[in-house]
């Protein structure tokens, strides 16, 4: 009977494990950007940017602050940050920044409020320089190019209104491409006309 009774008893308890394992990762607070993947034209004449929009989702876990490093990989650099009016006037500004300074890699940028910040909110505007060709596909040799978020160390993690540390997303990828601007008309005219020349010559030779 006994065994019965703790058979059943494990069974509720794992029941009740999976649920709180599923109800805190669908709770989960991030931070994140949007979209996933921009486009560009890369112009070595002409400096060109994209932008990806950064937010916050503490809805159900409001946060009194954390930082988070932005990681820059291919032909690009950091631009701006832009941030929004939900970062500049409800964070306090005492514990809200970005900058180079401090930052792992090549970008940080770090809010917080003590009286807590929660709901989902957009945080502002990442502008990346295009410096060359970004390619599409990661797995094919040529450089591709992407803005990677981590937890920032010198800020450290995010914080609750309770002041335990508490989990949070920021495991987000954004994607970008870019080819190169298109050469104008007349330089291909210019280009067939050459070669139609050489081809000439050669021919003459022969």
């Amino acid at each position: 009977m006994n065994c019965t009774h703790n058979k059943k008893l494990k069974s509720l308890l794992a029941v009740a494990m999976l649920a709180g394992l599923s109800m805190s990762a669908a709770e989960a607070a991030a931070v994140y950007m949007e979209p996933d993947s921009q486009a560009g034209i890369y112009d070595p004449e002409v400096p060109s940017t994209v932008s990806f929009e950064l937010w916050m989702d503490f809805t159900n876990e409001p946060t009194i602050g954390g930082g988070i490093d932005l990681d820059l990989q291919g032909p690009i650099s950091m631009a701006e940050f832009t941030p929004s009016s939900y970062f500049t006037d409800t964070a306090d500004p005492s514990f809200t920044g970005h900058g180079t300074e401090n930052a792992d890699n090549d970008y940080q940028i770090h809010f917080g409020n003590f009286a807590g910040l929660s709901g989902v909110n957009k945080l502002g505007d990442i502008s990346v320089e295009l410096k060359g060709e970004c390619k599409a596909n990661p797995t094919e040799p040529e450089v591709p190019c992407s803005i990677s978020l981590a937890i920032n160390t010198f800020y450290g993690g995010f914080f609750g209104t309770d002041f335990l540390s508490i989990d949070v997303d920021v495991s987000d990828e954004a994607a970008i491409t870019a080819s190169a601007v298109p050469a104008p008309a007349g330089v291909w005219l210019l280009l067939t006309g050459l070669a139609g020349l050489v081809t000439r010559r050669f021919a003459r030779r022969s």
